[in-house]
């Protein structure tokens, strides 16, 4: 563990003495605050994230002629920051993998970071038609381009971007960390793949290219799971479940 990260370990375990709740956005971080010793389990309270589901699914798409894209081109993206936590650099080497197989193909990362210089420099080099929008507040207009969603992180408190992307009916492939596993049924309704390992990726994403079939299944089944639980209503009426049961213990002290 790096002094930074036992120096947030500290400070956490420092306020939770001062809550009364302490919210968990998934399994695995409530896993992990057990883990870290932050509080009592008690004080540990789960509410997985949510979107706006309807935002997402209303969004207009950027028209691929804009973006210097055709008509029928296979395009890979993913939405997030090029830094390390994210890694861009997995996302770029897969796409070469996957360029080498449909040549037709394009890639788009919607973000920005400290790795885009890098990640730019190697898709030049390798011939990658990659285009990296850098910060803007229309993802979702991006997201409706994208053919396959990926999200290649190292390590995740939740995976909002997995959610977003099953709301926009793109098919996901996803890390297997953390709490990523808890959002996507693997081969039910998106895949998983190894932590920082290209071939798999590139795999993963020819499956869904060449059985179109199956990968229209699993976008059905992943856009009924987020429908049923993680639209961001439910996340408001746990909040306030939590807020009205915690001042009526206070009001019966």
């Amino acid at each position: 563990m790096s002094l930074r990260s036992k120096v947030y370990l500290i400070i956490e375990r420092l306020l939770s003495k001062c809550t009364d709740n302490i919210v968990c956005i998934s399994k695995a971080e409530k896993q992990s605050a057990i883990r870290e010793a932050i509080s009592s389990e008690d004080k540990l309270v789960l509410i997985p994230n949510g979107i706006c589901i309807d935002k997402v699914r209303n969004a207009v798409g950027k028209r691929r002629g804009e973006l210097g894209v055709a008509e029928d081109t296979f395009v890979v993206g993913m939405i997030g920051r090029l830094t390390p936590q994210k890694a861009p650099d997995i996302f770029i080497r897969a796409a070469e993998l996957i360029k080498s197989e449909i040549p037709n193909s394009a890639y788009i990362i919607v973000g920005d970071g400290e790795q885009r210089e890098e990640t730019e420099a190697y898709a030049k080099e390798h011939g990658i038609s990659l285009l990296v929008t850098g910060w803007t507040d229309e993802p979702y207009a991006y997201l409706k381009v994208f053919d396959v969603a990926l999200l290649l992180s190292r390590w995740e408190g939740f995976g909002l971007a997995i959610v977003e992307y099953m709301a926009a009916e793109k098919n996901v492939v996803a890390s297997k960390v953390d709490a990523i596993p808890t959002l996507v049924d693997d081969g039910v309704d998106g895949l998983l793949v190894e932590v920082d390992n290209p071939k798999d990726v590139a795999e993963k994403v020819l499956y869904l290219y060449r059985h179109p079939e199956e990968a229209r299944k699993m976008r059905d089944v992943a856009l009924e799971k987020v429908i049923n639980n993680y639209d961001i209503s439910r996340v408001v009426k746990q909040h306030e479940e939590m807020f009205m049961k915690l001042v009526s213990m206070k009001t019966d002290e």
